[in-house]
C-alpha cells in the first residue's frame, strides 16, 4: 500500500477508521446489506463509503463528492479506499435502494449497536 503523510487535522479521521475497522462497521454491513446494481469500477458498498466519506469530511450534498472526498487520496487511503466513485454514481445506487435495502441496513447498524454497546 501506498504510503501517505497524515496532518495533525487528519489523525482523529485515523483513529476513526482504525476504530471502525476493529468493529467490523463495513464487513458486517456488506453481509447484511445487499443493493442490487452491477458493479463496473466500485461496488455498492464501496459507493456507500464514499457517501460516508463525504459526511464525515463535511460534505453537504452527494455533488461534494467530487469535490471533498475523491481528490483527496489521503482520507480515501485512511479508510481503505483505492479510488473514490463518481457522485453520480453513488446518486445512482442510492436510487437503487428498496425498502428492503433500508431495513437491511437498520437491521446491520442494530446488530453493530448491540455488539458494541
Amino acid at each position: 500500500m501506498k504510503q501517505y503523510s497524515i496532518s495533525t487535522d487528519q489523525a482523529s479521521m485515523t483513529l476513526l477508521a482504525q476504530h471502525m475497522k476493529r468493529m467490523k462497521i463495513w464487513e458486517t454491513i456488506g453481509q447484511m446489506v445487499h443493493i442490487q446494481q452491477k458493479t463496473v469500477h466500485h461496488s455498492p458498498l464501496e459507493k456507500l463509503q464514499d457517501a460516508f466519506l463525504n459526511i464525515i469530511s463535511g460534505g453537504r450534498g452527494l455533488v461534494e463528492i467530487n469535490s471533498r472526498v475523491r481528490p483527496n487520496r489521503v482520507l480515501q487511503a485512511i479508510f481503505g479506499r483505492q479510488a473514490c466513485a463518481d457522485q453520480s454514481n453513488v446518486r445512482l445506487t442510492l436510487d437503487h435502494c428498496t425498502a428492503e435495502n433500508v431495513q437491511q441496513m437498520r437491521s446491520a447498524l442494530l446488530t453493530l449497536y448491540v455488539r458494541h454497546s
